[in-house]
Parts: C-alpha cells; structure tokens; sequence
C-alpha cells in the first residue's frame, strides 16, 4: 500500500482515484474473482488441467508414519552428543548420520553480515540430498531445521533434528516417490 501512503503522489491522479473508490474496486474485484473461481468447473476454462492417476498412487498411501522408535533413537544419541559438546554443532555426528541413511551428504559454510549493530555470524550449513533411483531428479521435498545447542537461550531443536533423521531413513527406503 506504499502507493496510498506515499506523500509525493497525493496529487496524481491513480493514487486518488483508488482512494476515491477503494471500497467499490474492493467489492467488485471480490465478485469478479468468485466469478472466475466457480467458472472454473466448465470445460472450456479447465480443459488443461488433470490429476494423473500416478501422482495420486491410491494403493499406496501409508496413514500412520512408523518410524517413531527410529526418532526416539536418533533423540537419545543426539541428546548423548550434545551433553558431551553443549557448546558447539556435532557436525560430524550429523554428517555421519546423513552418510549412514545413504544420503549425498555436504556441509556449507557460510557468513552473515548483519547490517544492523555491524555483527557478523559464521556457521556450517549440513545438508543431505536423497537422489531418485531413476528420472531426472528435478523434484524435490526440503526439510530443514536449525541445531541450537544445550546452552542456547531459545527453545531445543534436538526432538526435530531426529525427526528429519527418521523421516530421511524412512524415505530412503521408499521407491515409489521415485515413480518416473
């Protein structure tokens, strides 16, 4: 809304004409897009659209996720390491955890220079890509959650790190995401 509150247009004429009838624009364009929305069910406006049956993959869909024991495992040994480092990042013991579920695993470096009070933050970003058996391998699903050690002053992250753990094992040994 930088248009209407900008003070060197209130002499143009757009910003006062949708000052003028921003309520009546509001109330038409709210219309018109139910219009569109409900016009969408006929064919001649959604003729390119369809769901693929393989996509959907009725047959196979799991409704309770079974790998709970495999997280409350990867929450005790990384709650194990973080005792015995409560100052730091077990980058190793993350990385080797990656390499062990069969993931292309990489570590990032990185710098922040944070423009407000000149600080300046470095870090390792640790990453593990599950790659398809076959296909191009241009889909993707990102999960991502941050280490705050134990001496942190925010919340622990440990319960969601051996989540992404269990979630990572349990997809690594399911091909039918990698259908083409």
């Amino acid at each position: 809304m930088g248009l209407l509150t900008d003070p060197g247009v209130e002499k143009s004429v757009i910003p006062a004409f949708l000052y003028s009838y921003h309520k009546i624009l509001s109330s038409v364009l709210y219309f018109i897009g139910i219009v569109w929305f409900v016009g969408l069910a006929h064919n001649s406006l959604n003729h390119g659209t369809y769901f693929s049956e393989n996509a959907l993959l009725p047959g196979l869909v799991q409704g309770e996720f079974m790998g709970d024991s495999v997280a409350h495992y990867y929450l005790k040994a990384l709650e194990e390491e973080a005792e015995r480092h409560p100052n730091a990042v077990p980058y190793s013991w993350l990385l080797a955890q990656f390499t062990q579920i069969g993931l292309d695993t990489h570590s990032h470096n990185f710098t922040l220079h944070y423009p407000l009070g000149n600080k300046v933050f470095q870090g390792v970003n640790i990453y593990g890509i599950l790659r398809a058996v076959r296909g191009s391998s241009t889909e993707s699903l990102v999960v991502s959650t941050p280490y705050r050690p134990p001496t942190s002053v925010h919340q622990k992250t440990t319960a969601s790190i051996a989540l992404m753990l269990a979630l990572a094992k349990f997809f690594s040994g399911i091909f039918f995401f990698f259908n083409e």
